[in-house]
């Protein structure tokens, strides 16, 4: 919608033909140049960015709900559902760590828990799957333990612990012998593999 309308002005900025004479002048002109670069320049980046997640309000809902005040600690379960911002996680059992006043870390733990979060308006969902998911607001991490599952632009990992820097996009897998899942899968769509030279060739 934000693209569409940015396009639709654009248009009308690139045509004069219906322009009355006094917004030819020199100073319209010169203001017509500075929007022409303003917008394209919005219209070339790959994607509209959301706002930071970690500056939105945290919600969340449960059956069941225990907090302990000497310890700063809050135990939510049954049915849990935590959002902020693009920021959706499910559990059966998410604790709340906090330390100075802060939330520290998010436990969280189901069969399996979820964690999922949409980076920016025209990229796809991150989703992350795991029995025993570690949130790390600070850095923005993710810890995931016991039949791990990150899903990333269609690339899917899987192992038995993953651990996932949001904002580098980086990530480490290991597998584990004694565990379900002894090695790491890996699994890369086709598009990704594709490049120039093996793109089909089109004729005038």
């Amino acid at each position: 919608m934000i693209l569409a309308r940015l396009s639709l002005l654009l248009q009308a900025l690139l045509s004069q033909a219906s322009l009355p004479l006094r917004f030819l002048s020199q100073p319209y002109l010169c203001l017509r140049a500075t929007l022409l670069v303003m917008l394209a320049s919005v219209l070339a980046s790959p994607c509209i960015a959301l706002p930071d997640d970690r500056q939105q309000p945290i919600a969340i809902e449960s059956d069941y709900a225990e907090r302990n005040e000497k310890t700063g600690r809050t135990v939510y379960r049954g049915n849990v559902v935590v959002s902020q911002g693009s920021v959706l996680i499910e559990a059966d059992q998410i604790t709340l760590h906090v330390e100075n006043n802060k939330i520290s870390r998010i436990e969280c733990i189901g069969k399996p828990a979820s964690y999922q979060q949409k980076p920016a308006l025209e990229s796809a969902t991150m989703i992350a799957r795991a029995d025993h998911i570690d949130y790390l607001p600070a850095t923005n991490k993710l810890i995931l333990k016991h039949n791990a599952m990150l899903s990333r632009d269609g690339t899917i990992i899987k192992g038995d612990s993953i651990d996932y820097d949001i904002d580098r996009q980086t990530w480490k897998a290991k597998g584990d012998n004694q565990g379900q899942q002894k090695r790491i899968q890996l699994v890369i769509p086709a598009s990704a593999l594709q490049s120039d030279s093996t793109a089909p060739e089109t004729k005038p």
